[in-house]
């Protein structure tokens, strides 16, 4: 037998909870986040300057547990923005096997009726920027924003 058929062996005579922890601590582990595309009009998309990164990028963060994508970025928009908001699905999933990380990417519409205001220390600007006059984002800023997220963002309105 060899040793990756004892390991099954193995694996297959554990309790489910022994099961669940062997799968958890001998695989790898990936963050997983949420990166929300808003825009107003189709044609503009809002950026924010975190605090602890340089330049500008749309807002996100990380899923909380039992959390899924839409609810993490409406989440993070309310917490970080003071903005009730909702997304569409996420239109593009950006994997990073060498940073270990997933991230998923939605639009949403703003507001009408709502600004956005800085409501925590994550973030020092917000503003809002022409899909045509983007700034550049930060160099570590790896999901980047694509064509099919522009097109996503203009299809959005209407």
């Amino acid at each position: 037998m060899d040793l990756e058929a004892l390991k099954i062996a193995v694996y297959k005579r554990l309790p489910r909870p022994l099961q669940n922890w062997a799968v958890r601590y001998g695989t790898p582990n990936f963050t997983v986040g949420a990166i929300g595309l808003i825009t107003d009009d189709g044609s503009r998309l809002l950026l924010v300057r975190p605090t602890y990164r340089n330049g500008w990028l749309p807002p996100g963060g990380f899923l909380g547990r039992k959390e899924t994508p839409v609810e993490a970025i409406e989440r993070e928009i309310e917490e970080e923005l003071g903005v009730r908001m909702t997304f569409a699905p996420p239109h593009r999933v950006y994997f990073d096997v060498r940073r270990q990380s997933v991230t998923f990417i939605s639009v949403g519409v703003f507001p009408s009726d709502a600004s956005p205001v800085i409501t925590g220390p994550e973030l020092a600007e917000v503003a809002w920027y022409s899909l045509n006059e983007l700034p550049p984002p930060p160099d570590d800023f790896h999901e980047g924003l694509h064509p099919e997220d522009l097109e996503a963002v203009r299809r959005a309105v209407g």
